[in-house]
């Protein structure tokens, strides 16, 4: 690992984007929210991003594309991306349930025909920082990840899912795949020639295997709860394909154009018990259960994101840490962009 400079690894982004006709506000919008996700530890959904837009901005994604607000109601509201960036959507999604939210005290926004969203916690911790609850759902409608329950063709997604929610400290932030695993890790363990400890994959003869490799050569991967109880996460995904023929666009269809869609619900607990009690009530539960005895091995009971949250207080003075191989394929880029190397 590299550790670099925040604001030069931001910057970097910046003129990246700026050169494939992005504009500066976007751009630097953009390029933040791939470093704080490196910053948090989610190498698989960072930086690698700068890469992903250097070879699709320009031909899969429309640098001035703007996200749409096409239908809403007091609570709810549709976002069209017009292939442009998802995390773009996402912000104006975001805007537009928080203050739905905060009116009506929950809000539901669909958004559909975008690029990419990479990480989803990212997009929805500010909101559990400002004392709300957040809940994100994704989807790509082209991939071929996991196999129905009982099935051996993939017809899903990962299909991830983040939940992030104040407790009176750092945020609860959970981010994961309604699969056992994301495609992103899949791959890093197969580059090392690594197994994982359970049968997290299916060849593509239906047979269960621990090897990541079997992926490429048209396996597929559980869903959560892996070989003998992934109909858990089976459920889930077929809830956000739901969500997402709901918002107007493409469930699975790996005939149509690649395209991603997300589900974003916010909930403002002060239209509740209020906001004093309910931080009250999560500060005692939270130590609760932080008192319980700990399991050999482990140091600490941490909650989902905590860790990921204080490694990015770390990066703002420290540096972000990015492999080095990673920043290898970053200066190739800048050379062929016309940038200077990192």
């Amino acid at each position: 690992m590299v550790l670099i400079d925040k604001s030069k690894l931001t910057e970097f982004g910046v003129r990246l984007l700026v050169t494939k006709g992005v504009g500066e506000e976007k751009a630097r919008y953009l390029a933040a929210t791939a470093v704080a996700t490196e910053a948090m530890g989610v190498h698989t959904h960072g930086v690698v991003l700068f890469r992903y837009w250097h070879e699709k901005v320009g031909t899969d994604i429309d640098p001035s594309a703007e996200p749409e607000v096409v239908k809403q109601t007091p609570a709810a509201a549709t976002v069209d991306g017009h292939g442009g960036f998802g995390q773009l959507a996402i912000r104006l999604a975001r805007e537009l349930a928080v203050e739905k939210a905060t009116s009506h005290g929950i809000a539901m926004v669909a958004g559909r025909h975008m690029a990419w969203l990479g990480a989803l916690g990212v997009h929805i911790l500010p909101l559990a920082e400002a004392g709300l609850f957040a809940q994100a759902w994704a989807h790509t409608n082209t991939c071929k990840d996991s196999a129905p329950w009982g099935g051996i063709d993939a017809r899903f997604s990962t299909n991830p899912i983040a939940l992030a929610f104040p407790t009176g400290g750092l945020p609860m932030l959970g981010d994961f795949s309604t699969s056992a695993l994301s495609i992103g890790r899949t791959h890093a363990l197969a580059a090392k020639g690594e197994r994982t400890p359970e049968n997290l994959y299916m060849d593509k003869h239906g047979t269960p295997t621990n090897d990541p490799s079997v992926f490429d050569e048209g396996g597929s991967l559980f869903f959560t709860g892996g070989e003998h109880y992934g109909y858990r996460g089976y459920a889930l995904s077929l809830w956000v394909e739901a969500l997402t023929a709901m918002s107007g666009s493409s469930a699975n269809n790996p005939e149509l154009p690649t395209t991603q869609c997300f589900n974003l619900t916010v909930i403002d607990p002060a239209a509740f018990a209020g906001s004093d009690a309910y931080l009250g009530e999560m500060r005692r539960f939270v130590a609760h259960v932080k008192a319980s005895r700990l399991r050999p091995g482990f140091s600490a009971i941490l909650l989902p994101g905590e860790r990921a949250q204080r490694a990015a207080q770390e990066a703002e003075t420290r540096g972000v840490p990015v492999d080095d191989k990673l920043v290898g394929a970053l200066n190739e880029v800048a050379e062929r962009a016309g940038l200077e190397r990192l």
